[in-house]
């Protein structure tokens, strides 16, 4: 089923219920959501290379390393 045609239906259901199920479904979305996020993360930061370079950006924005984005373009 298309994306379009699942939040159409989503929304026709949402319109229907009660205020207290739509709490709970809001609820029930929201922890969809985040867990969606935390997992994202939980696999960026599983990855050794990553969690490196993510650490080597860090250190290198604390010593003033990088450029603003106005002189990269700039500079393309």
């Amino acid at each position: 089923m298309k994306n379009a045609k699942l939040q159409k239906q989503a929304m026709m259901l949402i319109e229907r219920l009660p205020k207290k199920k739509l709490k709970a479904a809001i609820d029930y979305m929201t922890y969809l959501y985040d867990k969606e996020a935390w997992d994202a993360t939980h696999e960026l930061t599983s990855n050794a290379e990553i969690v490196k370079s993510l650490e080597r950006a860090e250190a290198d924005e604390k010593a003033g390393r990088l450029k603003s984005w106005a002189d990269v373009k700039r500079d393309v």
